[in-house]
């Protein structure tokens, strides 16, 4: 069954030969690295960003105004994050890792501030960047963040920690989320644009994590770290608005990077059931495997229906807050689902670090994690309803 990513609307010439592009690079530079940066565990694929970098991967969601590729839309950024993901989905996101800072910059920076930390992030020698957010007893509720931002003469000074800071050490520009108020939820909330380097700013070791190695994360700790009031992103209490539309639009792109997951474990076990013999005919011919392939498939698409139809929603304006809960809910769980049934059909080689199925099932469980648990995804539906 066809699975492939660009069937389903027509698109652009500009957005044929991006999507090319990234199928090309996942075959050639992402998918035979994958094993080799999973086992690396604690060192991220610099070289692979920067080659992305070359050919204009690592800019190419960022407005031509300030450099970048262009495509600002969130469906075309679907398009290259599943076939990036398809090769490997740590690298694949660590790759367009730049998108997830720029996205609260561009919803509440000033033309002078975009300028400033988006226009470093293009070409061939794009800086590392970060979003500074979660904490160790915040987790998915952002609302409740502790790290605070007590004004001074100047600007601000930011004190508390942070923790699972994807690209945290290796970054040179961080959105750090702190209270400016703390009598206040999510109206207390402000976002700070802050550089690496600056005094009272440190970070403490790579995280061992189960899967998705290739991008490294390290709790960032904040002593009375000094921020210019230039570099406070919109006005204080914003933060939260600015944090939440970034989520709108991570969780429908993160689904977008699930359903490229779920279509590697799904072709990687579909050819061995069609070459592998069991009892004397191919394995794909047994009931049981055939019937699981199905329910791959059929996720599959199913899946990623729902992921660009809340990415087109999304691009039109509309209040999509529940759809992309929905679009990441179901994509991350058939990622899960997608990379468990190639372990299953792969047998006891599914098993072994011989074939990259069980590899794809431990990056896969991130999906279900990261920018908000399926737990918190359904309550996210469920109060949209």
């Amino acid at each position: 069954m066809a699975t492939k990513p660009t069937e389903y609307w027509p698109l652009t010439d500009e957005q044929r030969a991006i999507v090319d592009l990234c199928r090309q690079f996942a075959t050639e530079e992402i998918r035979p690295r994958g094993r080799e940066v999973d086992e690396a565990d604690i060192i991220s694929p610099v070289d692979i960003f920067h080659s992305a970098a070359k050919v204009g991967i690592t800019d190419f969601m960022l407005p031509e105004e300030f450099g970048g590729g262009g495509f600002s839309d969130v469906f075309t950024q679907c398009l290259v994050q599943e076939q990036l993901c398809w090769g490997d989905p740590g690298i694949g996101n660590f790759v367009c890792s730049n998108g997830f800072f720029a996205d609260p910059v561009l919803a509440l920076g000033t033309d002078e501030q975009k300028e400033r930390w988006l226009r470093p992030l293009t070409g061939p020698h794009a800086p590392f960047t970060a979003l500074a957010t979660t904490e160790p007893g915040s987790g998915s509720d952002s609302a409740s963040i502790t790290t605070r931002a007590k004004r001074v003469d100047g600007g601000y000074s930011i004190n508390g920690q942070k923790t699972w800071i994807s690209n945290a050490g290796l970054a040179d520009q961080y959105v750090v989320f702190a209270k400016t108020d703390p009598t206040e939820r999510s109206k207390g909330v402000s976002a700070f644009l802050v550089k690496k380097g600056v005094e009272g700013m440190t970070f403490g070791e790579p995280m061992r994590k189960m899967g998705q190695r290739a991008i490294v994360c390290r709790e960032t700790y904040f002593e009375d770290v000094f921020v210019p009031e230039s570099d406070r992103l919109g006005a204080e209490g914003q933060g939260f608005y600015g944090l939440m539309e970034t989520f709108d639009i991570s969780r429908v792109v993160l689904a977008a990077a699930s359903c490229g997951a779920a279509r590697a474990a799904y072709e990687y076990a579909l050819e061995y059931a069609r070459t592998r013999t069991q009892f004397g005919k191919p394995i794909i011919e047994h009931q049981a495997v055939a019937f699981r392939l199905a329910d791959m498939a059929t996720r599959i698409q199913s899946a990623w229906l729902l992921t660009l139809h809340a990415a087109r929603q999304l691009d039109a304006g509309g209040d999509v807050t529940g759809l992309a809960a929905m679009a990441k809910l179901q994509a991350s769980e058939t990622s899960m689902f997608c990379t468990w049934a190639a372990v299953q059909t792969l047998g006891g080689w599914g098993y072994s670090r011989e074939y990259p199925v069980e590899q794809w099932m431990r990056d896969a469980k991130l999906e279900e994690i990261e920018e908000g648990t399926s737990d918190i995804m359904r309550l996210v539906i469920s109060r949209n309803l």
